[in-house]
This record gives C-alpha cells, structure tokens and sequence, in this order.
C-alpha cells in the first residue's frame, strides 16, 4: 500500500469526524429534451470545484483527462458533493457547503463554461445539513442523506419544480450521520454511516411516514470489513458493494448477507494495490457491469466485471487522472445504466 499523503490523511478526518423525477420544467417545457450531449460519467470536484464529465471515449483507456464538459458555477460554494439524475436528465447536486440542493436542466449540461443552477432547493429548519448523497426512488421522490445533523429526507417532484426552501415530505430521525445512499431492487433504502461504521436498511413499507423508525436491517463491523464507509452501489445480481475510504478496500455483501441484522461479512473483498484509489470514497456501475472507483484525490479506475467474481487484488483495468481537480465525490452515469436499480 502506498504511502498516503497529507492531503489523504486530512480527508480522511473529514470523513472519519464528521433517479428520476417525474415534473413538469415549466411552461416552456415541449417534450423530453435531447440529452445526448451529457451522456458519459459526471463527477464533481471540491478542489478547483467544477462539474466534469468523461465521455464514453474517456473512459476507454487509462491517462490524464482533461474533462469533455467541464462546469463551474457561482450558484453555490462547492465542497464535497454528489449528483444524481432525474428521468429528464436534470442534474441534481448536493451541496454541503451552505447545506442546498442545485439542479441542472439538460441545456445547461450541454456545454463547458460558467452556468447558473435552474434551480435551488434551499434549507428550511435543519431541512438540509452538509447533504452527502442523493438517490431517487421508483416513485420519483429525491432522497437526501444529511450527513451533519442526521435526518434521511425525502422532497417530492413536486417540490422541486420551483426554487425554494420546501419542508421535506419524509424525515426518517435516528440515521447516524448517513453517508452514502442506495436503492434495491424491492425499492428498500440502503444507507452507509461513516461515523458508526455501519450499514442500515429501511424497508419500502417504512418509507412512507416521518419519524424515529429503526432500519430493518443493520450490518455492523468486526473492526476491519466497516472502516469508513462512505459509496455504496448495488449491481445486477443484488450484491451491495461499499467503498472503505480507511483501509482502502471494497467490498461485496451478497443477497443472502442483506436479510439479517449483525456482523457484515463480505462475500469478497477487492484488497488495494500500488494502482487502486488511495481515497475510495464511492462507486458507480456502468452499463456493462465495470464497477467505477472514484478516489477522493482526483482519479476514477474501472475494475472489469470479470474481476468482480472472488476476493483478490486485482489491478484497475482503466485509471483516469483528472488534474488538478481534488475532493471528488458520488457520480453518476447519463443514461442511467438500465440493468441496475436506479430509478
């Protein structure tokens, strides 16, 4: 394992102490817009902030990348962020640093340059705080993980329709301070704490009313398969991957780990080598089945499916430096690939 650097240490006491909608855009909204020219993986950047995506072509061998769309914006301080997509194509964007949510209609994802968010969902009474991950359900409702007082929310399409500071629909109390956000398959809410080191499942049937609700499920630690988790990602097969942003690895749960309260016992563990992320904080499968690192220091790497199968340490298949550009955080694939449960 490779040295880790200050600015790896520094992040890692950050972590450590700290889709689809289904609205109208609009009286001028005519249809479902061309989206073609935001297709590939979006990543945010805190450091030299800018959202950045990498076309297909990127993606396809290792190097130093400069970004085929690259987007700055005065709408919001940039920190540590997440994105996530709305049947539209909308990007949605958490952002910690004044504790809001942008979105960015297709238009203004098409083209590099300064753009200013189409809308800003605002905090009202603690509604948003330091927000850290994003999903959306199968009914179309955004749900936000606040990492700094705790609350999991949920704000329906309606309510996104418009800037503004709406009181959430949903407020799930008792999370911890939830981390990374999931959705399965039988529409259950996965999140990861990376205080706690714990992963929590709440049901579908207990999404549906505000409250203190102990999750269904909760996996917790022996010491080592926990440390830090930060991105979870389900793939096809039903198996929960999560990224330990401590001990450098990730790991799989498969279906029959998820059922059961206790230990997280992971059916494989990807160990770390000289090439793999120094900071995995998150994960995102493509259409193929490839599982997306994102290291929190400025690089993506691909890990072939074929790879996926047991434990071991193998070697990143594709390694994607983006200079200059630090802090990344959860991404996103447009379109959204069609074999996973993402809604």
């Amino acid at each position: 394992i490779r040295t880790i650097s200050r600015l790896t240490l520094l992040l890692l006491m950050i972590f450590a102490g700290s889709s689809c909608g289904d609205y109208s855009t609009g009286s001028g909204y005519h249809g479902p817009p061309d989206t073609s020219r935001q297709n590939g993986l979006w990543v945010v950047s805190g450091t030299e902030p800018a959202l950045m995506r990498l076309s297909a072509e990127q993606l396809a061998a290792s190097g130093s990348v400069t970004p085929s769309t690259l987007i700055t914006t005065t709408s919001a301080p940039f920190t540590l962020n997440s994105v996530a997509f709305d049947v539209d194509g909308t990007m949605w964007m958490s952002n910690p640093g004044d504790s809001s949510l942008l979105a960015f209609a297709p238009s203004a994802l098409s083209s590099s340059g300064e753009h200013t968010a189409t809308r800003v969902i605002s905090t009202t009474d603690g509604s948003l705080n330091a927000p850290s991950a994003l999903a959306f359900d199968a009914s179309h409702h955004l749900w936000v993980a606040n990492h700094g007082n705790g609350p999991i929310v949920r704000f329906d399409s309606a309510q996104l329709a418009s800037s503004g500071a709406p009181v959430p629909t949903i407020v799930l109390s008792g999370t911890g301070h939830p981390t990374g956000l999931a959705f399965d398959a039988d529409g259950s809410l996965w999140f990861s704490d990376n205080q706690a080191n714990r992963l929590a499942k709440y049901a579908a049937a207990q999404l549906n009313a505000s409250g203190f609700i102990l999750p269904a499920v909760v996996l917790n630690t022996n010491g080592t398969t926990l440390r830090n988790p930060s991105g979870i990602a389900f793939d096809d097969a039903g198996k929960l991957w999560v990224a330990n942003l401590s001990n450098q690895t990730v790991i799989a749960l498969g279906v029959g780990q998820l059922d059961t309260t206790g230990l997280a016992n992971p059916s494989i563990v990807i160990s770390p080598t000289t090439t793999s992320p120094a900071l995995p904080v998150a994960l995102a499968f493509d259409d193929a089945g490839n599982l997306w690192v994102v290291d929190g220091v400025g690089a993506l790497a691909k890990y072939d499916h074929t790879a996926l199968a047991a434990s071991g340490a193998p070697a990143p298949a594709v390694r994607i430096v983006l200079p200059n550009h630090l802090n990344l955080w959860m991404p996103a694939f447009w379109p959204q690939p069609s074999r996973l449960p993402l809604h």
